[in-house]
């Protein structure tokens, strides 16, 4: 089902694209970006931090990779601890050129592939899994030059497979965890927000230019 959903995002992303190129494709950039996830079963926020790259495809597509790790702490009774690895197309709908002092709005879709570890703070029992999520979100690049951006990314996750959950029980005062692997149920997840600061280093296209010139 998720794979269906990711497939029927990604049709109209591919139709924006059916243009000429221009200057704003084919450039590299590098990232840095702080991360929040929130919204999940738990009903705990979790931080982190991470890095990211993004080739420009072609005017209206970006492509973004991108890694993170989010801990979360869950009452003070255990940790949760989240490796991302994954990918988005974003897709410009409005203006897509990146001039100093202009926002550029964009759609996105994806895939990660998720690492994910709750620990009791109490006696170290923990549960860890593997799986893989596709998610769907908006955003918007702020150009504070015409090579330096800095982006605001909100995008909902749906996992695939089993998730880990936490649950927190009070027994006549007495606060335990209880931790156990689900079956993922529809579009269960949790919405990832994250701020990034971006550059771009130079241009793939120039790059292969200038080589066939010398070859």
């Amino acid at each position: 089902m998720n794979k269906i959903i990711l497939i029927a995002l990604l049709l109209p992303v591919m139709g924006i694209a059916q243009e000429q190129l221009d200057k704003e494709s084919g450039y590299f950039q590098l990232g840095v970006r702080n991360v929040m996830s929130t919204f999940s079963e738990d009903g705990a926020n979790g931080f982190g931090m991470g890095g990211q790259f993004r080739i420009r495809v072609l005017n209206r597509i970006n492509t973004d990779w991108y890694a993170d790790f989010i801990t979360t702490d869950i009452g003070g009774l255990a940790k949760r601890e989240d490796v991302h690895i994954g990918w988005s197309v974003l897709a410009y709908p409005f203006n897509y050129h990146t001039t100093k002092g202009k926002i550029t709005p964009y759609i996105l879709a994806g895939h990660c592939f998720d690492y994910s570890k709750v620990t009791s703070n109490k006696d170290g029992f923990y549960l860890d899994k593997l799986s893989s999520a596709v998610q769907l979100g908006l955003g918007a690049h702020y150009n504070i030059t015409d090579r330096t951006d800095i982006s605001l990314t909100a995008q909902y996750m749906m996992h695939m497979g089993k998730d880990i959950h936490a649950h927190i029980a009070d027994h006549d005062g007495n606060k335990h965890v209880h931790i156990e692997k689900t079956q993922v149920r529809g579009i269960e997840g949790h919405m990832l927000i994250n701020l990034s600061l971006n550059v771009r280093l130079f241009d793939m296209w120039d790059q292969h230019h200038k080589r066939k010139k010398t070859a």
